[in-house]
């Protein structure tokens, strides 16, 4: 068993020693601290105090029995909540709950032993005061600021090393995927109580100690000793000093975590997570973070998901906000592709085969338009209805369309061959090209719409590819996409087919197609 592990697993004994610990540090600092008190200042020169200091030497068993219960105290309080969690399993929330709030309870329950005996002191002030008249005004305050004093360097030993071990070891295998914000949290353990307890033990109290310790000196006529109060806060500033380390540690190293996540989605990496196991605003903000990568991520797959529906131009425009129903007229050049006797080939093989091919066949297709810029706007069966200059506009739309049908002839030849190797039937299709100005953008009902082109160009297109096989050409190119294209008509390349009559057109249309690759 790793250190690390034995450590989890008996951290609750661990963390009672390290109370014990930060008391006993305590105490020893209670002897350099007396230093700076009225008591030794003015144990030869005030009656009052030097009675108090002979009852404590005369009565050295009681007040030794009377510190000895205030050590049990403590740690028997610190007892009685580790056991809460025992017989609890590690997933239950009671269990999570107590591990959580671990460094705050046994730093409260930590300094309970100087509150009682504080308590004592007061009970045995009030016994002199009956019996023999003491006067205990100045020795109550000073006992009050030595035992505050005390208190508050246990409770910030206790707390923040606890609270240090807890994020380190503890609660990251207790939340391995994070998520401890949905935990509550006490309130010393959000950010502000911490700052506000840092500007107390680092400035307040150091200030108000020395304030009324020269106060009484001034008041009660006592001379203090030399650079002792210069001594003090130097001991002051360096309290501050390490409370300032602890609370930057605290803040910087959760911002490192979420600077190095930040950077790895910023690449793309939306697997990543932040744990940061502190149960402050910190730990509330890596929870958030952490959501936002789940959210990023869904996004992300959502966008290239819609990317493959929809194609990624058509994508990109959507989600710039262009979603309302309504269009625009631009100029751009429809293409219609379908294979040419489909029904026949499909009714001879089965379903499962027929869908292979038609994806493979597809997605060689799909390739050869969008590598010139091209929009396959829907799949109708078996045939292809391309966009070029849509939705991003272009002046080259003609030409683009020319070039793709071009590379879909030689995409074509490659896959016969495959299909042949495979055994698998000869596809052959017709494409057309025809260019003009179209009714482009989203269409439908305002709950469900379709992004895509309307008019009589888009008609026009779809009625040329269905003379292909009247033709008997693979390729049909109307004169207004000719002259788009700035070729000789005359040319070897571009051959004259005929003038055909549309349906639903009264003026014919001349109709070229390309020997080049025919």
């Amino acid at each position: 068993m790793s250190a690390r592990i034995f450590f989890v697993k008996h951290h609750i004994i661990f963390y009672g020693i390290i109370c014990i610990l930060a008391n006993l540090l305590a105490v020893i600092s209670a002897s350099v601290l007396a230093s700076f008190t009225p008591e030794t200042i003015a144990s030869n020169q005030w009656t009052s105090l030097k009675e108090w200091i002979d009852f404590l030497c005369k009565h050295e068993m009681l007040t030794n029995f009377a510190g000895i219960i205030s050590y049990l105290i403590p740690i028997l309080m610190c007892t009685q909540y580790g056991l809460k969690a025992r017989g609890l399993p590690h997933n239950d929330e009671r269990y999570i709950e107590i591990m959580v709030h671990i460094p705050t309870e046994f730093a409260l329950r930590g300094i309970a032993g100087w509150i009682c005996n504080f308590l004592v002191e007061l009970c045995f002030l009030a016994y002199l005061k009956i019996t023999v008249g003491l006067k205990v005004g100045i020795i109550i305050i000073s006992s009050a600021i030595s035992h505050i004093c005390l208190s508050i360097i246990a409770f910030t030993l206790i707390f923040f090393t606890l609270e240090t071990l807890n994020r380190t070891l503890v609660l990251p295998s207790i939340y391995p995927d994070g998520g401890i914000s949905s935990t509550s949290r006490t309130h010393i353990s959000s950010i502000k109580s911490l700052f506000l307890f840092h500007f107390f033990s680092a400035a307040v109290f150091p200030s108000l100690f020395l304030g009324i310790r020269l106060f009484m000196s001034m008041y009660y006529g006592i001379d203090p000793n030399g650079y002792s109060d210069f001594v003090f806060v130097g001991l002051a500033l360096l309290a501050g000093f390490a409370m300032s380390c602890l609370m930057t540690r605290f803040f910087q190293a959760p911002l490192k975590k979420l600077t190095e996540s930040a950077n790895k989605i910023s690449e793309g990496d939306y697997e990543c997570k932040t744990i940061i196991c502190s149960n402050d605003e910190m730990g509330v903000l890596g929870d958030a973070f952490n959501a936002m990568t789940v959210s990023l991520k869904e996004k992300e797959f959502m966008r290239d998901t819609f990317g493959k529906i929809v194609t990624p131009q058509v994508r990109d425009y959507l989600l710039k906000g262009n979603v309302a129903l309504g269009g625009e007229t631009v100029d751009a050049t429809v293409m219609f592709c379908d294979i040419r006797s489909f029904t026949t080939l499909s009714e001879s093989m089965p379903p499962r085969e027929v869908v292979a091919l038609l994806n493979e066949y597809f997605t060689g297709l799909e390739k050869c338009i969008t590598a010139h810029g091209g929009v396959i706007n829907k799949y109708i069966g078996d045939a292809i209805m391309a966009l070029f200059g849509i939705p991003v506009h272009t002046q080259t739309h003609a030409h683009d369309a020319f070039e793709a049908a071009q590379d879909m002839r030689q995409e074509l030849l490659k896959m016969n061959k495959s299909f042949a190797s495979r055994g698998m039937p000869q596809l052959h299709f017709g494409i057309a090209l025809h260019s003009g100005s179209v009714l482009a953008g989203n269409i439908g009902a305002a709950s469900r719409m379709e992004y895509t082109v309307i008019g009589d160009t888009v008609n026009a297109a779809s009625r040329i590819e269905g003379l292909c096989k009247q033709y008997g050409k693979d390729l049909l190119i109307s004169q207004a996409t000719v002259d788009l294209l700035n070729i000789n008509q005359n040319s070897k390349k571009i051959v004259f087919v005929d003038e055909a009559e549309l349906r639903g057109k009264k003026e014919k249309i001349r109709l070229y197609t390309d020997l080049s690759n025919a």
